[in-house]
């Protein structure tokens, strides 16, 4: 070994006191630890609640809040309010809507539509409160559907008790329905005659409506929101037409046929409220 091999050394520089500080600073900060760490998850946030809708009528329904009247002696009680059309439902209304229009009397659009069955009836009615809950304007729970036919001769009477929602006097009749009196054996636009009490117009005659229930006797007994029978042979019709004398026309009177079979002189009236329960005994 050579005696004069030196040993080589490296030279250490001396780090500062400061410098040795910040450093050891740096490592006890977690924030220094997560310089080249993924970045924290993000925490989701449920999507916002859809807003609610506001029930929206058409502008041709009148509001009637609920209340009773006297069916052959005995109390009928609706609990619930409701919306019914002002008139009868128009050929335009329905041709919008369905794309077809099934009436005999054609040439003035604004008259009732008719010649339509029943089934025919409550499709237009599914078909509005699809299209009207599609535009935000009925909420769930409400639909467009026939009146009951407690709802219709409730709405009819319009408080009264006498045998037409003008009076007792079947001379008077003139100034509120078209029947075979006066009607040249046809229909007439909506809404020509005077209305009754509540603001609905040819109540009385034009054309008779299509009502939502099952024929079947009244019970003989007190009744509350009424709807018929769950199923039977015949639908109800109310409110006498341009075909027949005025004495059919009256608050009270009914009649019924086969909802498969429709004729001229049936068409029908809108009705609005909350979704009904099933037809079922009284």
């Amino acid at each position: 070994m050579n005696c004069r091999a030196k040993t080589k050394t490296k030279r250490i520089e001396r780090v500062p006191a400061s410098v040795l500080l910040v450093a050891m600073a740096c490592l006890s900060l977690p924030a220094c630890h997560r310089q080249n760490s993924a970045p924290p998850a993000q925490t989701s946030t449920p999507p916002p609640e859809p807003p609610r809708l506001e029930l929206t009528a058409l502008t041709n329904m009148v509001s009637i809040k609920a209340g009773s009247f006297v069916r052959i002696r005995h109390p009928v009680t609706l609990t619930r309010d409701f919306w019914i059309g002002k008139y009868e439902v128009t050929q335009a209304e329905y041709a919008a809507l369905m794309g077809h229009n099934p009436s005999h009397f054609t040439g003035d659009s604004n008259c009732p539509v008719e010649k339509l069955t029943c089934f025919e009836a409550e499709a237009y009615c599914v078909a509005l409160s699809a299209r009207e809950r599609q535009a935000g304007r009925l909420p769930a729970g409400y639909e467009y559907r026939l009146p009951s036919e407690a709802e219709w001769e409730y709405a009819c009477r319009a408080g009264t008790t006498n045998r037409f929602s003008f009076g007792d006097d079947a001379q008077a009749a003139d100034a509120f329905a078209w029947t075979s009196e006066n009607s040249e054996a046809k229909t007439h636009p909506v809404g020509q005659k005077s209305p009754n009490p509540w603001g609905l117009h040819d109540m009385h005659g034009n054309v008779w409506e299509w009502c939502r229930d099952w024929f079947a006797p009244y019970p003989a007994s007190p009744t509350v929101d009424p709807v018929g029978p769950a199923n039977s042979k015949f639908k109800v019709f109310r409110g006498g037409g341009w075909n027949q004398e005025i004495d059919f026309a009256r608050s009270g009177n009914r009649f019924m046929m086969s909802p498969s079979n429709g004729i001229h002189f049936v068409g029908f009236r809108l009705a609005l409220g909350q979704s009904s329960p099933a037809p079922g005994p009284d």
